[in-house]
Formats: C-alpha cells, structure tokens, sequence
C-alpha cells in the first residue's frame, strides 16, 4: 500500500475554498468517533473550531491555537446559548445509542429542538447534520428512525440546515469496522440470519469528512438532504465474506431463521452472543443489529451535483484502514466515549472521600524518568498486563460476563496514550510525561477505582516509580469485594514494578 495515498489530509482534493480565516466552527459530540476525525480537517483549512463536550472532565484532542472548548449539554437551554454564541456554522453530531431505547428516542428530539432554537437566537449560518440512510419509516429500528426525526427537527429552523444522511462507516475504530472484524477474526462459523440480506451503501470515513467539509464550504446552499455512499450496494453477508477475504479468514454462515423466536429477541441473543469476543457494549450492538432489517442505500446522487469526486469503494476502504492499523495511526475509536455511568464523575482529585482504600508499592530504578515512563505506557492491549497475565484475564472475563467491557476493548495505539483513551476496561484521566499516568476503573466493582503510575526523580539517574490503586468501596460489598482481593492486588503491583525496573535497565544497557 502507497503510504502516501493512505496519510494524506482528507480534504486535500476537494474542490471548495475554506470560509476566510477566523469563521469559526462550532462541532458537537467532540468526543465521538466522526468528531475526532472531523476536528484536525476543519484546523487544516484554517478554521477556528470550539469544540463541545458535555463532560466537563473531557480535554481537546490536540494542542492548537484555533481549539475553543464549550460544556454544554442540548437539553441545558442556558449551556447552549453560551457554546453557540459568535459561531458561524455548526456540527450537530449527537446520538444517544448508549442508553435504552425509550431514553434515547426522546432525549434525541429534546436535545435537537434545544439545539434547533438557540442556533436561531444566536445567528449560526449553517447547520450541518450528520444522520442515517433507510427510507421505509414502518421497518425501521429505533436507532435509525430516531436519527431520522432529530433530522426533521433541525430542518424546521429559519436557517439552512444540511442532513448528510451516510450508512455504515467504514474506518478503523469505528464500532461497525470494528464488529465485523471481530466476528470475523473470532469465529470460524457464522450464524446466519435472513436481516443478513439487507442492502448496505458503506462509506469509508475519510469520504464522510471530505462530504462533511464541502457541504460546510459550498455557499448559498439552502436546507436540503444529501445522501452518501460508495458505489457499490453489499448485502450484510458479503460484506462480511469480502472482508474476511482481505484478512485472510475462513468463514461458513450457519442459517438460524428456523428457530421459532421473534426478529427482535433473536437480535438481543445475537448481541449478547457477540459480547463474548467484541467489547462493544450490548446495547450498541443490538441497536446496529436492529439496523439491519432497513436496506440503508442512496436513493439519489445529487451530492455530485456539488462534491463531483469518487468515493472509495469497499474493498480500497478496508484495505486502507487495515494499514493504518499496522501503522499505529488510529486518531479515533468508538470507545472515545466515556460509559454513561462513568460520564460525569469527578477526577480523582477532586474526590472527598472518608471512605477512600488505597495501596500503595513503590521501587527505586536506577535510570532517569524518561526511559521508565515509555514502558508503563504499553500496559493494557495485545502488550497484556506485564505480571500475571492470567489474573488479568479471569477478571477480565469475570468482567463481560457481569456485562462490562473485559478485556476485549484494547487499546487505540498500541505505544502512545492520551487523556480519553480506553486501555482495556481502563480509561486514561491523567497523563503528564514522565511523571504521571493515573487510569480510572470502567470495570463493573462495587466501587469508583483508579491505578496510578507516579515517576518522582531522586537523582540525576534514579527515579521512584511509585503505585498506588485507589478505591472508594459502595458501603458492605466494596469492604468485602477489596479484602477478598488485596493480597491479589499485592501479587500483582510488586511484580508490576520489577518488570518495569527490569525493562528500564534493559532498555538502558541494549
């Protein structure tokens, strides 16, 4: 594969001009998958891009002049107004597929009606939407159809709203990239269901950001809908047959359609079913499952009309992801976003707690912090938990069995971390170069947990590296849950630690 052609800015061949310097851009969900792909394309064109989250712990993705950061929440009239006030155009890239179904329905349309108004009130340009493909309103999931109705909602401002309606993303990290991989890789035999046969129109993500930017820099555009996707028109199953081609797998569908159960409960089943080997959670599995009863394909091409270049086709797209995988050069990935649960908690260092459990080990490395800190950077993902690997692993599968993430999750970028990133059923909420790195617990305990890695030099060439793991227990069961586990807990950090002192001196002689 051509590096070159693979690397390149998404939007490096488009026909459009940016908006003069200083129009900013105000992106919603900028914590999501398309978000983080869409953030770095709008800084390379110049613009100045606020950033919104509605977490109040979560940091931008990169390090930039033009980089605003707004807390807001769309069903927060009172945020809105102050993340939307002196933008010009607008991302709304929100969905709620974390939570149940009823949940999500409704708080999709609050939120887009919020969002709806206070753009009105506060002069935006523009609204740009990022929504879903299928037509047939009576066959629809409930993730589809509320994705459809948030897009009616937008569309009845007085200024111009653009629903870009897309299929399944193809793209490294993507949660559908992601399924089909793991089904694929994890399972020799296939079962096999009739919603198989769907009809898809796929996009890779870097076509999506390029429709995504145009549609932002075309003028005069007034509210319309522009419907995306590559050429070709797949069912579920060749899909997954031509994607198991460019692994180099095997797979045989095994047909399931006779067993006397509803569409509906045969989905759920089949989701838990993946949750074995996929570390997407089961509610987001099941939604996309859903999806498949709708034939998602373009109706129309007018966005040629506007964006004339060709999108890759199926084959280039999964190919080109597969590379930057091995590359290491995964910018986004579906579990970006924090666990509902988890969203709003407050860092370590703010936590006040009578309550709080810690232990501590720590040893002395004869070598600066620089060459330590690299190593304790690779925990988690295909590098493993460095000791006891096996221990890791039961209460990994403990993990999913209870329903949380496991193991599974890995990591974005096997060498390099970032506050956001998931490493296992760990996320990264502190990270300072050579001095700290502090993981917060995603795991299902009776309890909120945090495993820190601190670096203090005691020398010119000797650090401390010490490790502490945090616990705040639920009252009885977290006393317990802790007790039943310290002398694990001691087994595992002590042996932590000399594998990192041994890596360091390692690292040091070779």
């Amino acid at each position: 594969m051509d590096s070159e052609k693979v690397n390149y800015h998404y939007t490096d061949d488009l026909s459009t001009s940016p908006w003069p310097k200083g129009t900013r851009v105000l992106v919603t969900g900028a914590n999501g998958y398309v978000a983080r792909r869409l953030i770095p394309e709008l800084l390379f064109r110049g613009y100045t891009v606020r950033c919104m989250y509605r977490n109040r712990s979560s940091l931008p993705i990169l390090s930039h002049p033009n980089i605003e950061v707004a807390y807001a929440d769309c069903l927060n009239e009172e945020e809105l107004h102050l993340a939307l006030n002196d933008v010009d155009y607008a991302y709304y890239l929100i969905h709620s597929m974390r939570e149940k179904n009823t949940e999500f329905f409704e708080k999709d349309k609050r939120a887009a009606k919020n969002f709806r108004e206070s753009a009105e009130q506060c002069g935006v340009k523009r609204i740009i939407y990022l929504g879903g493909l299928g037509e047939k309103k009576e066959q629809m999931s409930p993730h589809l159809r509320s994705r459809m109705e948030v897009g009616h909602i937008l569309s009845q401002c007085s200024i111009p709203v653009i629903r870009v309606r897309a299929a399944i993303i193809l793209g490294t990290g993507s949660a559908s990239y992601e399924l089909m991989k793991a089904l694929i890789i994890n399972n020799r035999f296939i079962p096999f269901l009739p919603e198989f046969n769907s009809r898809c129109q796929p996009i890779a993500i870097r076509d999506v950001i390029k429709y995504l930017v145009g549609v932002l820099e075309t003028p005069r555009l007034k509210t319309s809908i522009y419907q995306i996707g590559c050429k070709e028109i797949l069912t579920y199953k060749e899909m997954l047959i031509n994607f198991a081609k460019i692994l180099k797998c095997n797979v045989r569908f095994i047909d399931v359609s006779w067993v006397p159960m509803p569409v509906k409960l045969m989905f759920r089943i089949y989701a838990f079913w993946l949750h074995c080997f996929i570390s997407i959670p089961v509610n987001i599995t099941s939604l996309l499952l859903n999806s498949l009863k709708t034939d998602v394909i373009c109706t129309d091409n007018d966005i040629a009309s506007i964006l004339p270049f060709e999108p890759l086709d199926f084959k280039t797209s999964i190919e080109w992801a597969q590379e930057k995988e091995k590359d290491s050069m995964v910018f986004s990935h579906w579990s970006d976003g924090r666990p509902l649960k988890m969203a709003d908690l407050l860092p370590l260092c703010e936590f006040e707690s009578s309550e709080f459990i810690i232990e501590e080990h720590d040893v002395c490395i004869p070598v600066p912090p620089e060459r330590v800190f690299p190593h304790i950077c690779k925990i988690g993902g295909k590098h493993g938990w460095i000791h006891a690997n096996l221990l890791w692993k039961i209460r990994g599968w403990m993990d999913r069995v209870l329903g949380g993430a496991g193991l599974h999750r890995g990591r974005r970028d096997l060498s390099h971390l970032r506050v956001g990133d998931s490493v296992d059923f760990w996320r990264v909420e502190k990270l300072e170069p050579n001095q700290e790195l502090l993981l917060r617990a995603e795991m299902i305990t009776p309890g909120l947990s945090w495993l820190q890695f601190q670096l203090n030099p005691e020398t010119e060439n000797a650090t401390r590296l010490t490790l502490r793991a945090h616990f705040i227990p639920k009252p009885f069961l977290g006393n317990i849950y802790w007790v039943a586990l310290s002398n694990f807990h001691s087994y595992i950090f002590k042996g932590m630690l000399e594998y990192f002192k041994k890596q360091s001196l390692e690292a040091t002689t070779n």
